[in-house]
């Protein structure tokens, strides 16, 4: 089984369904599209932007660090976390 969400979903509006999920420890795989900002409503910040970061709503920077959602994850002990950059370099 797959779930596909963004950063909004996954780190704010949906992370207690998100947890949830994880804290159950059904054989899901959870893949989480994280643009660091609301890309849906416009690029407002999230829990997912980073610190100093520049976003709407957040025009002198965003004053919290971003939330560390594979970590917290992972802390459930049965999660693998793999992340990817589609900027990354394919030959590395």
């Amino acid at each position: 089984h797959w779930i596909f969400g963004g950063d909004g979903w996954a780190y704010d509006i949906g992370y207690g369904g998100l947890d949830h999920v994880l804290a159950s420890g059904e054989n899901v795989n959870v893949m989480v599209f994280d643009t660091e900002v609301y890309s849906n409503t416009g690029g407002q910040s999230s829990k997912a932007t980073p610190a100093a970061a520049i976003a709407k709503f957040a025009a002198s920077g965003k004053k919290t660090k971003k939330k560390d959602l594979g970590m917290m994850a992972m802390s459930y002990g049965y999660v693998y976390v793999a992340q990817i950059s589609m900027g990354a370099d394919k030959n590395q």
